[in-house]
């Protein structure tokens, strides 16, 4: 089955909103609220978000495959970011975000020249007809950009 959305809490959505728009390329804003009533009422967003009088605001970006981001920083609870030791290899959950990029030369150089950390501090094949690194969002999210030759698989 297809996926839907990928949700990411981020501790800053001002912050994160350029990372994933300017550096990735999901610039098509489909969705934006942070007003409780406007896609769930106050008591269902309570429940989803397990305090009462719950508060978040939501972005959802998307790219221009129709891949959509549930970027959303909550006010109550509020939205921290998660140790480095729980975002790594090792602890349970998805671990990374993998996307499809064309030129995985130039989001390298781009990725280093914005100072976001690396994984891997090199471009590497993790299957035949696939270039690959590892480097994280503002909050620690890994990201492993995939550049795959016609034909190759995934």
């Amino acid at each position: 089955m297809p996926f839907h959305h990928i949700c990411i809490i981020v501790s800053d959505l001002d912050r994160s909103l350029p990372f994933y728009q300017d550096l990735l390329g999901f610039k098509n804003v489909v969705a934006e609220t942070n007003e409780p009533g406007k896609w769930f009422e106050g008591s269902l967003l309570d429940d989803i978000l397990g305090v009462k009088n719950a508060a978040t605001r939501i972005v959802v970006v998307a790219d221009d495959s129709g891949a959509a981001l549930e970027l959303q920083q909550a006010a109550n609870p509020l939205s921290t970011k998660t140790p480095d030791k729980y975002l790594r290899y090792g602890a349970t959950g998805i671990t990374e975000l993998a996307i499809q990029v064309t030129d995985i030369d130039d989001l390298f150089q781009r990725v280093k020249a914005a100072g976001y950390e690396t994984q891997t501090d090199y471009i590497w094949s993790p299957w035949a007809g696939t270039r690959s690194f590892l480097f994280y969002d503002p909050d620690g999210t890994l990201i492993q950009p995939v550049e795959v030759e016609s034909g190759a698989f995934m």
